[in-house]
């Protein structure tokens, strides 16, 4: 053996390349320190909220770690500078910095609420108008796991009442990975875990890697990549938008405020807002009143 190493390498180099160290006669990676400070500079670029990303950060550190090694980004200042000036880049880190955390029939009060309460409202309200497709907004939808718990309460409300609308549902999210997920409807048995095993029997399949959902509950949903913080909503005029741990957890306010009152744009008058358990929506002059039934529920009014 010579001692000579041929290395071999690809010209242009990106932006920020990887710094290696000889350690041992080995080729080693240094890679970004991803603490708490750094990750609050990152989501201080993407005008995302501490407070919102502190009880998740972990992975999310994880994430975004890996991500700036595959740049070969040494310091954060590296990886902001990267961000600034590559479109695709920073437009991947956005999607790592999404919390995909679900299950179905998430916070089970509140569908017992929306099953004896609110659902019943807006067919009595269809009944009276003429009928109509019932129009429902699953706003930053993840993984699909909301959108199909409607389906499944809506099934089983109409197996207990003579008749009700059809509903239409779109399931929208930033994220083409966890619409691809959504669409595919399979899922680990711990996102099933508030199902009952006659729930289970009815409206999913066994299979390798998990459960599938039947085939019957995957109609009249849209899956759409959509950003309700640049974009227009998917349609206007729904009956019931599911904004649920995403907009009001993870945004700081400007941004939130923003977002949220062109949403409200989208929910017909009368229609209800579904938050998170753990949510404030903003104050200050929205047609807005807390619906009585259950607090992260809030109905649409007619301005005076």
């Amino acid at each position: 053996m010579t001692g000579i190493m041929e290395l071999t390498v690809v010209w242009p180099l990106p932006a920020c390349y990887f710094s290696f160290r000889m350690n041992n006669g080995l080729w080693a990676r240094t890679g970004l320190k991803m603490d708490d400070e750094s990750l609050r500079l990152i989501l201080r670029f993407f005008n995302l909220s501490w407070r919102g990303y502190r009880k998740v950060r972990k992975g999310v550190k994880k994430r975004i770690a890996r991500h700036a090694q595959e740049y070969g980004c040494r310091k954060i200042s590296d990886y902001l500078l990267l961000l600034q000036e590559n479109p695709e880049v920073a437009d991947k880190a956005k999607k790592l910095l999404t919390v995909p955390i679900s299950r179905f029939f998430r916070d089970e009060r509140l569908w017992e609420v929306i099953s004896g309460s609110v659902i019943p409202r807006l067919v009595q309200e269809i009944e009276l108008t003429g009928s109509r497709p019932v129009r429902v907004w699953s706003a930053g939808c993840s993984c699909g796991e909301e959108a199909f718990s409607l389906k499944i309460l809506w099934d089983e409300i109409g197996k207990r009442l003579l008749q009700v609308p059809p509903i239409e549902i779109w399931a929208t999210d930033t994220n083409p990975e966890v619409l691809e997920k959504a669409r595919a409807g399979i899922y680990p048995k711990s996102s099933l875990r508030n199902l009952s095993g006659y729930t289970l029997q009815d409206y999913f399949i066994p299979v390798s890697k998990g459960f599938s959902i039947r085939e019957g509950l995957k109609g009249e949903i849209h899956w759409i990549q959509h950003d309700f913080i640049s974009e227009s909503p998917p349609c206007m005029n729904f009956d019931m938008i599911f904004l649920r741990n995403n907009l009001l957890t993870y945004y700081e306010p400007p941004t939130k405020i923003q977002a949220f009152v062109q949403i409200l744009t989208a929910l017909s008058s009368s229609g209800f807002l579904i938050t998170g358990s753990n949510e404030e929506i903003p104050t200050g002059g929205l047609p807005l009143k807390l619906y009585s039934g259950h607090r992260c529920i809030f109905e649409k009014i007619s301005p005076p």
